[in-house]
């Protein structure tokens, strides 16, 4: 009976350990006070009492911010902030002033035994540092610099569409280039992870791109005293793919930020969404530092087809082979695509197409496209009839994409074509 209840008695403090343990992850910036400087100016000093806790659930450190540097036309409006009432991260809210140029305000924070006016240091064995609330105001962009130390690592909660992630000396830096302004329902989050860190520093602001820019911004930093697991957490070769139209080109830009796993990247082009073709390649040996990459591509030979799509074929060290999502660029927004359906003719064995009733009497093209994306094949009929052929006999057996053209109104369609007889 006495060993039940010893056995008990572990259970429940093994228990309470755990829970406890469970409770500390997260940093909180809840009491704080200014120790030194001016309120909101460069050097001004924060302290922030007990924001971590040990396994017995009692203060272990102190957070000490300081703000860094700030860049004239920037107000801190708000230290930290939070709507709720609930301060668990750091959310300062910034004003930046109608002018040009970039604006920021760096921050860092050192970690400190609680209650010790030393100022010794207390590393932690772990920390993991998000930013989310990075928008793009169309002629200014938002961006963050987190700096967590050599070793540090870069990781993700969702997939990344927006933002732009480059290394920077120890650190990394997040900036939203292309994207729109994000509602909080699709909120972008990078996550820096490193072990051993007694003090980070973070710089937030904006690149107007040469033009006036004013309004204000709150961003959210949550810290937390732990890793995620690396065995499962989202680690993408791709962040960030972008595909738009710049005149007569299409220009891609992405960024991979954790370049030492990856030995080469592959750009994809197809003309239907389906076959692609490898149109650039970046080798281990030609790859940017920073992990920025852009490619241009001329869109005037496949101008025809109405659309283009591609996509990024990444390679490990170990061979591995990941692909990025697909990003379709439309090069005629005056086009108007129709459904149509083909058949095959029974006697000679042509591609028929079953003519939409509008197009009848009216004059169709035919385009036919290899699996390279190239034209090999071009026909027309003055006057359509409710049947279209489409002989293929001279072409090789492959795959074809067909382009039917009548007006301004087109369709496509995907052929495998087999040997002639």
């Amino acid at each position: 009976m006495v060993n039940l209840i010893s056995l008990l008695i572990l259970l429940l403090v093994i228990f309470s350990l755990s829970k406890a343990s469970a409770q500390n992850n997260n940093i909180s910036f809840t009491n704080y006070k200014l120790i030194s400087g001016a309120a909101g100016q460069k050097g001004a000093t924060y302290r922030f009492s007990a924001v971590t806790k040990d396994h017995y659930g009692k203060a272990a450190a102190d957070c000490i911010v300081k703000i860094e540097s700030v860049s004239p036309g920037v107000n801190l409006k708000q230290l930290t902030h939070d709507a709720s009432g609930n301060i668990t991260s750091f959310q300062p809210v910034v004003e930046y002033l109608d002018i040009n140029g970039p604006s920021w305000i760096e921050f860092s924070f050192t970690f400190v035994p609680h209650n010790n006016t030393q100022l010794s240091l207390h590393h932690l064995d772990e920390i993991t540092t998000s930013v989310s609330g990075l928008n793009n105001y169309g002629i200014a962009q938002e961006f963050a610099e987190c700096n967590l130390g050599p070793n540090s690592k870069v990781v993700y909660d969702n997939e990344i569409t927006n933002l732009m992630i480059s290394a920077t000396g120890t650190g990394f830096r997040a900036e939203n280039k292309f994207g729109s302004k994000q509602s909080n329902r699709n909120i972008e989050k990078l996550s820096i992870i490193n072990q051993h860190v007694a003090e980070i520093r973070i710089k937030i602001g904006i690149n107007r791109n040469n033009n006036n820019w004013g309004g204000t911004s709150t961003y959210k930093i949550e810290l937390k005293d732990a890793n995620p697991d690396m065995a499962t957490v989202y680690m993408p070769d791709i962040v960030g793919f972008q595909a738009r139209m710049q005149q007569e080109q299409v220009q891609l830009a992405w960024s991979s930020p954790n370049l030492n796993r990856i030995q080469d990247i592959v750009i994809e082009k197809s003309v239907d969404g389906e076959i692609f073709r490898e149109v650039g390649r970046f080798n281990k040996a030609n790859m940017e530092k920073s992990g920025l990459f852009q490619f241009n591509d001329d869109a005037r030979n496949a101008s025809t087809m109405g659309a283009v799509f591609y996509r990024l074929r990444t390679r490990s060290m170990e061979g591995e082979i990941q692909y990025s999502s697909v990003k379709m660029i439309a090069l005629n927004k005056k086009d108007a695509f129709v459904k149509t359906e083909m058949s095959i003719d029974p006697v000679t064995g042509a591609s028929v197409l079953l003519t939409p009733i509008s197009w009848q009497q009216k004059e169709i093209f035919a385009e036919v496209f290899n699996a390279h994306g190239e034209l090999v094949k071009k026909v027309s009929d003055p006057k359509a009839l409710p049947q279209m052929s489409l002989d293929m006999k001279e072409l090789a057996a492959g795959a074809y994409v067909v382009r039917f053209t009548c007006g301004k109104q087109y369709s496509t369609q995907y052929i495998i074509h087999g040997e002639s007889l």
